[in-house]
């Protein structure tokens, strides 16, 4: 049963209309709830490529130059390619672990050229920034 009413599936699986449908309803889909989430997933796979198509061709060919916008993000959030989070992006780092990454990025002359410059242009207060 597809519609997502568990007493109108308990009914069609061939359950009385009693009094304790409801209850019997509710466990067995408390029963079945692993094989209810594969069929969805199953369901979600079928119809994953039509809806990628109807939102490419959204993000394409729509009128209104809103729903062209919500489609093209709805597709780049699904492909991974949401905006950061300001969240995500605030995580505390001692000055190693940030002098480090500075040396991974540009590499040690390249990390000391940019520390020096930095230095030479405003006084730091606070931990001292080495290689």
């Amino acid at each position: 049963m597809r519609s997502g009413d568990h007493l109108e599936a308990a009914k069609k699986a061939g359950y009385k209309d009693t009094h304790t449908l409801r209850n019997q309803a509710c466990k067995l889909r408390r029963e079945c709830a692993d094989e209810i989430t594969d069929e969805l997933h199953r369901n979600f796979a079928e119809i994953a490529p039509r809806a990628l198509n109807i939102l490419s061709d959204l993000a394409e060919n729509a009128e209104s130059e809103s729903v062209r916008l919500g489609a093209t993000r709805d597709l780049l959030d699904r492909a991974g390619f949401r905006p950061v989070d300001r969240h995500e992006i605030v995580k505390e780092k001692s000055v190693e672990e940030l002098n480090a990454q500075l040396v991974s990025l540009v590499g040690e002359n390249g990390a000391e050229m940019l520390i020096s410059a930095f230095r030479s242009r405003r006084s730091i207060s606070g931990p001292e920034l080495t290689k």
